[in-house]
């Protein structure tokens, strides 16, 4: 059971394997991340593979069409909940790959916010599903660093890559050892809520640091963001990447400007934007101007014909 780009790797490593027979593949309508047609479909027609795709497998007729292939195990990889009438189908149990070193990051968002929250580890780990989401048995957990300045896409595609091995080792493990558990820890510490307006909205009083890892740790479709006040109209502006290494060249222009400039003002020098944060500058690089196109900060900037009154909030 999977949607999307993650669980691919691990089916196509899955269907190589002989000793291993794949009786359905469940999946949605549309993959969960990017609401677009979902391409496991793709790989069960080219497989020949029996196939469910629909939002509602708790239908009786789709648990009826899974009790019949009598599954050892169900595997589930980036999918929704699923109710106790299916996964109690399994004589193994049903198995669930999270994006996280449970029990920390708990929640459907767990890559966004280990990038968020400056984490230098994450990783994946498998557990049987049960009562408590996300807090049944944890069966096995490998641990991956996170590279500086990575995105969400990045660490989403480099978790899906790791995943396949991780899968089949521990289905190995569970077939030789027969629901022989670990201990869980239920006290998790670090949630990963679903991301929001409230989640995303950039705090120009933070350090720049946390601003840049807001900006790389949101998806693409639900960027970090604040209002841009136009000459007294308000628009919402979405930033989709900034640089905050800034060259000391620049800051001897912007050392100027500190104590002039309130918090949200941009400053245009040589053909850069930067914009003032509590104690710093940060460089706008990709922006959006109220849902139309991405595109350069200074493509926006030109199109506004700069003046001071021009600032976020």
């Amino acid at each position: 059971m999977s949607n999307g780009y993650f669980g691919i790797p691990t089916l196509k490593l899955l269907l190589k394997k002989k000793n291993i027979k794949i009786s359905y593949i469940i999946t949605s309508k549309k993959d969960i991340i990017n609401n677009k047609p979902n391409f496991i479909k793709k790989i069960s027609k080219q497989y020949n593979i029996k196939f469910i795709d629909s939002d509602k497998i708790e239908e009786k007729k789709y648990i009826i069409k899974i009790k019949n292939s009598k599954p050892d195990l169900i595997l589930t990889i980036s999918f929704k909940i699923i109710s106790k009438k299916i996964w109690t189908i399994p004589k193994l149990g049903t198995i669930n790959i999270h994006p996280s070193l449970l029990p920390n990051y708990k929640g459907p968002c767990p890559i966004n916010w280990a990038i968020i929250n400056n984490e230098k580890l994450t990783g994946l780990t498998s557990f049987f599903i049960n009562d408590n989401i996300d807090g049944g048995p944890i069966i096995l957990q490998k641990k991956i660093k996170i590279k500086k300045n990575i995105d969400f896409i990045s660490l989403y595609k480099l978790l899906s890559i790791h995943a396949k091995e991780f899968v089949l080792k521990t289905i190995l493990y569970v077939i030789k050892n027969k629901k022989k558990q670990l201990k869980n820890n239920f006290c998790y510490l670090k949630k990963a809520p679903k991301i929001n307006n409230y989640f995303s909205k950039i705090d120009l009083n933070d350090k720049k640091e946390n601003i840049n890892k807001l900006i790389l740790g949101l998806p693409y479709n639900k960027p970090a963001w604040c209002f841009l006040n136009i000459y007294k109209n308000i628009y919402i502006f979405n930033i989709y990447k900034i640089n905050i290494d800034i060259n000391e060249k620049y800051y001897q222009y912007l050392d100027f400007y500190y104590y002039k400039s309130y918090i949200g003002d941009l400053i245009y020098y040589k053909k850069k934007i930067f914009i003032k944060i509590k104690s710093d500058f940060i460089e706008l690089l990709i922006c959006q101007l109220n849902n139309r196109k991405k595109m350069n900060i200074l493509n926006i900037y030109n199109g506004l014909k700069f003046k001071k009154n021009i600032f976020l909030f």
